[in-house]
């Protein structure tokens, strides 16, 4: 019964996500694909994939149950073992799901490949293309999933389980076949569809975390043990200890998934997709961010544990208080490795964007913002443990119980990482906002960096004074008052003090954004009302279509093929400069709908109504 519960229960989750979806596509669809529909329509073709992916999944998950039963049959004969299998219950449930679910895939996947053949704009449908990406995107997690634990098991740290084989052949089978239909469906040597660059970025980034993840794990047992031979004394010998052990052999399946599914997106598929802002905001934000993050992280427990030796008071022997170096120096390696990499690529890529891309902007911003939390928080915890000093206002000052050697490391850790990188970062972008003027102050990522840290800055304020305020009137009520509520309120007071003169400092610096730009004639100028999408039809042959690629991603709106019947009409041989000249003599075009004729003799561009 609960297999029966759980496939009902996810039959629903798939109705639900389906329309979900349906929903998506309806709404984005009427943002970036106005007009006329020359295909089967937008109804019909979400019924087709809509039911297509719920089918597909339902049937790929029957499947994977079959292969996983079987397995664990030929593994209980193979290897005269008794594997923990469902039995019979589920084949059963396999069978069903698998025998319910692929004639309706069929059914409904054969009339959408009917309406490609009939109408051939029906493969550039985002429905389409929502369906296809979204099917690969499902399949590639799955397929890492079943690769990491067929590696396992080969590496000798788990046993054989048919699942283990069931998710890579069934999910793996899905992705090839659909991966396969997209190249064909697409005569391009780059990325032009965004729908493709999402999945493609999306799946480089868990690869290359999975990558870096595995690789730290690795290198951190290696340097652990290293560690342990030349520092520690080790009494018993455990069946984990050594380099090889099951955490070392998981580490290695995981670096070794995640760095194959990685190089294959980020160097076979997206290369050459260096003006894409999708691939500016994957290096910044989610390749370069992260690396700094794993880099601080761990240099900032290095930095305390040596502070905590120097000028605290740890409670162990120096070898087990640098225990944690190994693991912190193999995370700064994968830190260092990743932003170092990703960093040389976004120098190398410079030229292919124009200015500063915005992707960079936000990433300046974000960085100076999480230094900025460093040095309030060593700030804050240096104010702490110097209000500490004074436990009763005119008395001899006790220090021996008061001061806290060891918030003294750990507030120097904090300012030692968090001071370079806020400074770096925050004086980086007030040169850049001086040399670009007032486009650059007005936007959006330093206005409401500097808002949220100026308002974040005033709540302390305010909240801690409160804090204060009601400390002192509580023991002036009970007649208790007496300087001791100057430690009780520390914390708040060292909250006081270091948002006092952050919010001090970015008022003024809003105050000089508000000057520089008022003296520019009179503000900046009104921003341009983008330009209306239009709805753009070519009829052109087949042989045109890699040409009409190329100047829909210039155009950065869809346009629909029509087929011409006459391949005798030829397609014409287009520059970079004639490319442009098409874009902007669409977009110069009147109305809202625009007609091009692709021939061996040019483009001609006939705008139209209805």
């Amino acid at each position: 019964m609960e297999y029966i519960a759980g496939f009902g229960g996810s039959l629903i989750q798939l109705l639900i996500l389906g329309v979900i979806i349906a929903a998506v596509v309806w709404f984005v669809r009427r943002r970036i694909e106005p007009g006329v529909d020359p295909g089967i329509g937008t109804l019909e073709r979400l019924y087709f994939y809509g039911l297509s992916f719920v089918a597909m999944m339902v049937a790929a998950s029957g499947a994977a149950l079959l292969v996983d039963y079987g397995a664990d049959r030929a593994a209980d004969k193979i290897l005269t073992r008794v594997i923990f299998s469902q039995g019979e219950t589920q084949l059963a449930l396999g069978l069903s799901m698998f025998l319910v679910g692929i004639p309706i895939w069929l059914v409904h996947w054969k009339l959408a490949q009917r309406a490609v053949v009939t109408v051939p704009w029906e493969s550039q449908a985002l429905a389409r293309r929502i369906y296809v990406y979204l099917v690969l995107t499902v399949s590639a997690a799955l397929v890492a999933i079943g690769l990491v634990s067929l590696l396992r098991v080969w590496l000798g740290a788990d046993t054989f389980n048919g699942v283990n084989l069931g998710l890579p052949l069934v999910w793996g089978s899905l992705w090839v076949y659909h991966w396969q239909l997209m190249d064909s469906e697409t005569d391009t040597g780059h990325i032009v569809d965004p729908i493709r660059r999402l999945y493609v970025y999306v799946t480089s980034w868990y690869g290359l975390g999975m990558l870096a993840a595995g690789a730290g794990i690795v290198l951190g047992r290696v340097l652990l043990q290293a560690y342990d031979s030349l520092f520690a004394t080790v009494l018993l010998v455990s069946p984990s200890s050594g380099i090889w052990n099951d955490l070392t052999a998981s580490g290695l399946a995981v670096a070794l998934v995640g760095g194959l599914f990685w190089w294959w997106h980020w160097h076979r598929v997206a290369r050459g997709d260096a003006g894409s802002g999708l691939r500016q905001v994957y290096l910044h934000l989610f390749a370069i961010l992260p690396g700094s993050a794993a880099v601080l992280v761990p240099l900032a427990m290095i930095l305390f544990r040596v502070l905590q030796l120097a000028i605290g008071q740890p409670d162990s022997p120096a070898a087990d208080h640098f225990r944690m170096l190994p693991s912190a120096v193999a995370a700064l390696a994968a830190g260092i490795g990743l932003w170092g990499y990703h960093w040389a690529v976004v120098r190398q890529e410079a030229s292919a964007m124009d200015g500063l891309p915005a992707a960079r902007r936000v990433y300046r911003y974000l960085a100076a913002a999480t230094g900025l939390v460093g040095l309030a928080a060593g700030v804050v915890i240096l104010l702490v443990a110097a209000i500490g000093l004074l436990e009763f206002l005119g008395e001899k000052t006790l220090v021996g119980a008061i001061w806290r050697r060891d918030a003294l490391a750990l507030a120097v850790s904090w300012l030692l990482v968090g001071v370079p990188l806020w400074a770096y970062h925050w004086f980086g972008v007030q040169r850049e906002a001086l040399a670009g003027g007032a486009q650059e102050l007005i936007a959006p990522p330093r206005r409401i960096f500097v808002y949220l840290v100026f308002g974040a800055a005033v709540l302390l304020v305010l909240g801690n004074l409160s804090a204060i305020l009601f400390m002192v009137l509580r023991d002036a009520l009970e007649e208790a008052l007496a300087p001791s509520v100057i430690q009780d309120a520390k914390w708040s007071l060292a909250m006081v003090l270091m948002a006092g003169a952050v919010s001090v400092y970015y008022w003024l610096v809003l105050r000089e954004d508000r000057q520089a730009i008022a003296s520019t004639d009179q503000g900046p100028a009104p921003a341009a009302s983008p330009p209306a999408r239009k709805a753009v039809i070519a009829v052109a042959t087949e042989a045109a279509r890699p040409l009409i690629l190329q100047i829909e991603a210039r155009l950065g709106s869809p346009i629909r093929l029509w087929q011409r019947l006459d391949p005798e009409a030829g397609t014409p041989d287009l520059s970079d400069e004639e490319l442009d000249d098409t874009k902007d003599r669409i977009s110069a075009a009147p109305g809202d709908r625009v007609l091009l004729t692709l021939d061996a003799s040019g483009v001609a561009i006939v705008p139209f109504r209805e």
